[in-house]
């Protein structure tokens, strides 16, 4: 059950992924009364693995959300609440209302960690094969793919060198697209050849094969193009309606400007994760929300505070 809303907290931490727990559980370490509201929505979450973390290589992302989730509840300090955040506002005296599921909670700081949505391919039977065989993070599925043959998919002037990246592990790379994409021009289609990398002139209509055991993308026309497995690269939506309503700069791709401790424009509202810029990667998600966590906490020390956080010391340190 999930416990009661508190009324008012040291801090409040939106998004519950990676990087919303990492900044939540260094708060409990500085005794930071907390609330973390997670809307279960990680991008991540379709993937049978994540991979790259150190000790943990591979892991699954319901597995490292589970035991994040668990070593949370060491800290009283902390509550994880299940639900959504629909507003947050900064009144004139410095703190910061938010309306969690219809309940104002009041908080001296705002952690948003609230990430970023993929657009996927309109492709039947998406749903059944993304996270197991059709990928949008070369980076992290990638090495996934050795000497398989690998479709791309996607819009844009990035396609070309987001196909390139995949032949550090594929042996065949094929980008399928629409030949009115003014992006493959025949200088590109040069250019990818040299690489090694095949363009299939066509619209993506439909993947074929089960799960795990993929054959290819069938095209509007009915070719089939043989392949193992299918990245894509459209387009990412960063969840950042609350960062325009506090009034945060935004960078010209919609991501929160941070300084090196993560903190906003905004005096008081640290930022971390894929909402910000950078490598969208799950290790640099868990490293930007200790760093937001940590910054956050020590900018109350010294401040009057909620619950069981440390008081304002009322002792001070004497030389000689």
């Amino acid at each position: 059950m999930t416990p009661e809303l508190p009324p008012a907290v040291d801090v409040l931490v939106v998004g519950g992924g990676p990087a919303g727990l990492s900044a939540a559980t260094w708060l409990g370490r500085y005794r930071r009364s907390t609330l973390v509201v997670d809307a279960g929505q990680q991008r991540n979450l379709p993937a049978d693995r994540a991979h790259g973390l150190l000790g943990r290589d591979p892991t699954t992302p319901h597995e490292l959300l589970a035991e994040a989730r668990a070593g949370l509840e060491q800290y009283p300090e902390v509550v994880l609440h299940h639900g959504t955040v629909s507003s947050v506002r900064k009144d004139e005296a410095g703190r910061f209302c938010a309306v969690v599921d219809g309940v104002e909670v009041s908080a001296l700081r705002v952690v948003l960690a609230t990430g970023v949505r993929d657009r996927l391919p309109e492709l039947d039977g998406i749903q059944d094969h993304y996270g197991t065989d059709v990928h949008h993070c070369p980076a992290c599925d990638g090495p996934t793919a050795q000497d398989q043959v690998v479709i791309v998919l996607g819009s844009g002037d990035q396609v070309p060198a987001y196909a390139a990246e995949l032949l550090d592990w594929a042996d065949t790379v094929r980008i399928v697209t629409d030949t009115a994409d003014p992006c493959f021009g025949e200088d590109q289609r040069a250019a990818l050849a040299d690489h090694g990398a095949e363009v299939v002139d066509g619209v993506a209509e439909a993947l074929v094969g089960e799960p795990g055991a993929l054959v290819g993308v069938q095209l509007a026309g009915g070719e089939l193009v043989e392949g193992d497995k299918v990245f894509f690269s459209y387009a990412h939506h960063p969840t950042h309606e609350l960062a325009l309503e506090l009034g945060c700069e935004l960078d010209h791709e919609g991501g929160i400007v941070v300084n090196g401790f993560q903190l906003t424009s905004v005096e008081g509202v640290y930022a971390a994760g894929d909402i910000t810029a950078g490598l969208q990667l799950v290790p640099i998600a868990l490293g930007k929300g200790t760093a937001a966590g940590v910054a956050c906490a020590t900018s109350l020390r010294g401040h009057p505070t909620h619950g069981a956080s440390p008081a304002p010391p009322t002792r001070r340190f004497r030389s000689g």
